[in-house]
């Protein structure tokens, strides 16, 4: 009996060591992808430089943990063409536009041609100076743009880099921002044929009210989506969406400009981060 046992207790032992097992675990997945493109600023072809991958979860861009796999930064083009904006501004001799009051015409407006900008294209009639004829600055925007297609959610963050003294920090307090998006081509370039607004709400959705760039030093979020931008099958041109930003100045909030003010060239760096929260 104790000799059977035995036996059976070492063909079990055999048995179980006899049979490996081999676990094998294929996987095959897609992470959220954000890509961000405007314009090549020497050409101003179409130009992918952020290509950011899903790789963390946060809810600024900063505690994100998301990659970018392109070690450069998209400039932004000027709405509704494909012209970097350090390109077209430098390229463009001009000013805020004027408004004279209490002419002997009435109140004239320099920028006649009223594309946003006081330039050698503008021509207005003589006017009559009376006692109380004077000079304002008319309110001026600016207007640029970035494109986004992504088949993911995701968020925008913006921080505004402000002169530090001076007539261009009073200015930089005075200006608002202000973001859309768009699936309408109406510029040089075709694009969000297959692409749906970044959120459920339309061209304006998921973004923050009208913001002074005063409120930007820090980087906070002016954007979240809440679907991709990728509605149907097409090329990356075809399921991207246009963000639009617009800057104003608001005339009435500059509290009198005059000559005695001289000139002044009011710059300020804005950076935009995308990222998936």
């Amino acid at each position: 009996m104790k000799r059977t046992l035995a036996l059976s207790l070492a063909a079990a032992l055999m048995a179980n060591s006899a049979t490996p097992s081999i676990v094998d675990n294929p996987r095959f997945k897609t992470l959220g992808t954000v890509i961000v493109w405007a314009a090549d600023s020497a050409s101003g072809a179409p130009i992918v430089s952020d290509f950011i991958l899903d790789t963390g979860t946060g809810a600024t861009a900063a505690a994100s943990g998301d990659a970018d796999l392109i070690d450069t930064d998209v400039h932004t083009v000027v709405t509704g063409s494909l012209i970097a904006t350090q390109d077209s501004n430098a390229s463009v001799v001009g000013s805020m536009p004027f408004l004279i009051d209490n002419t002997g015409s009435g109140t004239v407006n320099t920028d006649s041609n009223g594309d946003g900008i006081l330039t050698d294209a503008d021509s207005f009639s003589a006017f009559a100076l009376t006692g109380a004829s004077d000079e304002r600055v008319n309110t001026t925007q600016t207007r640029s743009s970035f494109y986004v297609a992504s088949n993911v959610p995701f968020a925008i963050d913006a921080q505004a880099v402000p002169p530090t003294t001076g007539l261009g920090l009073t200015l930089l307090i005075i200006t608002f921002l202000e973001v859309s998006a768009s699936i309408d081509s109406d510029g040089e370039i075709n694009f969000g044929s297959a692409a749906q607004y970044p959120h459920s709400d339309g061209p304006t959705g998921g973004v923050d009210p009208i913001r002074r760039l005063s409120t930007l030093f820090a980087a906070d979020r002016i954007f979240e989506g809440n679907q991709a931008t990728a509605e149907s099958p097409g090329s990356i041109l075809d399921q991207s969406v246009r963000f639009d930003l617009t800057y104003t100045i608001n005339a009435a909030n500059l509290q009198g400009y005059d000559l005695s003010l001289g000139t002044f060239d009011f710059e300020v760096d804005m950076i935009y981060t995308v990222y998936v929260p």
